[in-house]
């Protein structure tokens, strides 16, 4: 008895192929999902933190006014590893600049990419995205400052995985940016460089030893290894990518819920007097329970099987491809059986309880009743009875009919069309959110071309530009505890940097001015008062938050320069930074750094050209479930009106009325569902940058121009219609009889 339920499965699944091949497809997008994301993510998360163990990651860096000579005393003193480090920036042609940075014994020893070690004098490592974009490779030689060097290999220091020239930067650019690697000796051959020190604490001393260099010495830079992009920029990304990995699968295995729920429901009740005559040939319970779960059990098997292989085989390269963006090495590459088991597990996890559930609802009946149809009559719910259906037209009554009358089967193709829609835009958005903080924030904000920090303390008013002081401040008065941000004194009559309020209208600088991003964070407004600690001396102030501009761009504050240095107790007039829109010869021995505007751009037109390709997938794979979901909805109406549209044939009705009458009675519902998927949209994405950026100095706000909206809804009523072209041979097999058939039965 068994054996003839086994057969029927084949032939069910034949019979409504395309709508279990829809949700096996959608199986399979989930799983590959969470497998591809997952896997990576983590094993990137793996290498990340083996490489930073295993090549002693900074805890800071810093430059001091004095060169310290007592490294073994201070190691001593305060258990903790003090390394002397230099730099050169080498300006490799007229827009690249290669920093030069010396070996390292003790903190951020460098790892061999590709090639091999150092071993001699003149030999040199690079990372490997500058030796891409500027044609190099291993066994080149490069001339620098008339010095030949070897290229013996590509190479990833640990505080170098974003290579960033100011760490203030947001966008790496290696066609304008590069790190290499020299021996100590050779570092001699350059006559200028910055001598700065990294240092790894082995116990909880860091203010102990700042205390003492203070006393001993003058700290003219301090960075922590929390604030420093070059470092922290990855974990952010790498955490978004497994958040989206464990969120956006469970999203689909919802979705893929309601469709194969509403598929069997529809199942069981044109069957309940096949169940019924069942009961009555003696098959328990049990068994037809059994029969009826093989559909998702096959459903989820298939799907999930396929997507964590196809998954599995994405793991590799994508774990080549974000290392490589990253600049990091690949140490190992694990198989995570987890993930793997649970991707195969969480198929059947969300659609077996569903089923169980609709099938224990249908077989509560008792068999004489089922086999009567089960009670299975029209019923008029208290939507329609409200909409008083009579006034309208015969055809728009239908529609409104198969929307009210079948709530799951409206629910299904709402929500479907609102989460394709949303992961439609969601690359749009992101797009458009990064050119809002570029082409908005950015260069709306800063009118200057030219950004120099110097390395000490400058006082000359003969060096041109706008002057401005900074350092690095925290404050306790943060909802996880304490915030890192920078303060920077700018002179009040400052005409490159100009913020507005959220109206649009434009601020003094003679007062203290506080950032959208960093008063978000912060949960500050307009006249609260706040305590900071300066953490290169440890002044401690309190300062009353007068405007916040509308800027996301970096977590800073902004107060007058004179104010600035006497509450600092700096010198009057006392600058560490100038800002011009005219290059300023500045010799480079007294510059910690320098940027121009310009390399902020092309920095950024690099990094959207991948997020195009990205739009791209992400766009063909909306365009696939909302294809899906519309062609099986759409289906599933046709299939249940099958009798009507034998009898409207009958009555006369032409192909083209009955096309416009079964295939548009969802157009209202595809139009509702794009437009709950807009807020939801900016909802989600609010949340999700917000999440991504909680240990970054910047914000994203989320922004969606008006044409990816129209481009957007475009791509959705054109999957409409392809779904309707599709559907239409299915309404042409219905012929005339079908409903004298159904009479006979």
């Amino acid at each position: 008895m068994v054996m003839v339920l086994h057969k029927k499965i084949t032939r069910t699944l034949l019979e409504h192929k395309a709508q279990y091949i829809g949700s096996i497809l959608l199986i399979i997008i989930s799983s590959l999902l969470f497998t591809a994301l997952n896997i990576s993510g983590v094993n990137i998360q793996d290498n990340l933190a083996v490489f930073r163990v295993n090549n002693v990651v900074e805890d800071a860096s810093f430059i001091t006014q004095n060169k310290i000579d007592n490294v073994a005393e201070l190691e001593e003193k305060f258990q903790l590893i003090l390394e002397e480090r230099k730099q050169y920036d080498y300006k490799f042609d007229e827009q690249a600049t290669l920093r030069i940075l010396s070996e390292t014994k003790k903190v951020d020893k460098y790892a061999v990419v590709k090639g091999h070690l150092l071993q001699k004098s003149r030999e040199i490592l690079i990372d490997q995205a500058f030796a891409k974009a500027h044609d190099l490779d291993i066994n080149d030689e490069l001339m620098l400052e008339n010095n030949l060097f070897t290229i013996v290999g590509f190479m990833s220091t640990p505080d170098y995985i974003y290579p960033l020239k100011s760490v203030s930067d947001m966008l790496k650019n290696p066609e304008t940016f590069g790190v290499a690697v020299i021996a100590k000796n050779d570092f001699s051959k350059f006559q200028n460089g910055l001598t700065f020190y990294s240092v790894k604490f082995l116990d909880s001393n860091k203010s102990q030893f700042k205390n003492y260099l203070t006393r001993n010495n003058i700290i003219i830079n301090w960075l922590d290894k929390e604030d420093n992009n070059r470092i922290t920029f990855v974990d952010g990304d790498v955490n978004s990518a497994i958040q989206m990995g464990r969120i956006l699968p469970v999203a689909i295995l919802i979705l893929t819920i309601l469709l194969v729920s509403i598929i069997l429901w529809r199942l069981l009740k044109t069957e309940y007097t096949e169940i019924g005559t069942l009961y009555t040939l003696g098959y328990r319970k049990k068994e037809i329970l059994n029969h009826y779960l093989s559909y998702p059990l096959i459903i989820s098997l298939v799907g999930g099987i396929i997507g964590t292989i196809i998954g599995l085989l994405l793991v590799k390269p994508m774990i080549e491809l974000f290392a490589a963006f990253y600049n990091l090495p690949v140490i190992t590459t694990k198989f995570e059986l987890t993930y793997v088991v649970l991707s195969l597990f969480l198929p059947l996890a969300f659609l077996i309880p569903s089923t169980i559930f609709i099938i224990n609802r249908i077989l509560k009946k008792p068999p004489l009743e089922l086999m009567r149809g089960g009670g299975n009559k029209v019923k008029i719910n208290f939507i329609e009875r409200r909409l008083h259906l009579n006034r309208f037209r015969f055809s728009t009554k239908f529609k409104i009919r198969e929307i009210v009358r079948n709530i799951p089967r409206t629910i299904l193709m709402v929500a479907g069309i609102a989460f394709a829609t949303m992961l439609l835009l969601v690359g749009f958005a992101t797009k458009d959110s990064m050119d809002y903080l570029i082409e908005k924030n950015y260069k709306d904000i800063y009118q200057y071309n030219y950004d120099y920090i110097f390395n000490t303390m400058q006082f000359s008013d003969d060096i041109g530009g706008e002057k401005l002081n900074l350092a690095p401040y925290t404050s306790q008065e943060f909802k996880n505890g304490e915030k890192t941000f920078v303060i920077y004194g700018i002179e009040k009559d400052a005409s490159l940097i100009t913020f507005t309020d959220q109206n649009g209208n434009k601020l003094s600088l003679d007062q203290t001015i506080i950032t959208k991003s960093l008063a978000d964070k912060m949960k500050l407004k307009v006249g609260d008062r706040i305590s900071v600690e300066n953490k290169l001396n440890e002044k401690k102030f309190s300062i009353t938050i007068n405007k916040i501009a509308d800027s996301y761009l970096a977590d800073v504050i902004y107060m007058p320069l004179d104010e600035f240095n006497k509450l600092n107790d700096l010198p009057k007039g006392s600058f560490v930074e100038v800002i011009s829109k005219e290059w300023l010869n500045i010799d480079e021995s007294i510059l910690l750094s320098y940027t121009s505007k310009e390399d902020i751009i092309n920095s950024y037109n690099i990094l959207i050209k991948p997020l195009r390709y990205m739009i791209g997938v992400i766009g063909f794979t909306a365009f696939i479930i909302g294809l899906i979901v519309i062609y099986v909805v759409t289906s599933l109406v046709i299939e249940e009106n099958k009798k009507n549209i034998s009898l409207l044939k009958i009555l006369g009705y032409q192909q083209r009325e009955l096309y416009s009458l079964i295939l548009n009675s969802n157009t209202i519902l595809v139009i509702i569902g794009f437009l709950i998927s807009i807020p939801l949209l900016f909802v989600s994405l609010e949340q999700y940058f917000n999440a991504i950026t909680a240990e970054m100095n910047f914000s994203f706000p989320v922004k969606l121009d008006e044409i990816n909206m129209v481009i957007g809804f475009v791509v959705i009523i054109l999957t409409y219609q392809i779904s309707k072209f599709l559907n239409k041979g299915k309404i042409n097999k219905i012929s005339m009889v079908d409903t004298l058939k159904s009479k006979a039965e």
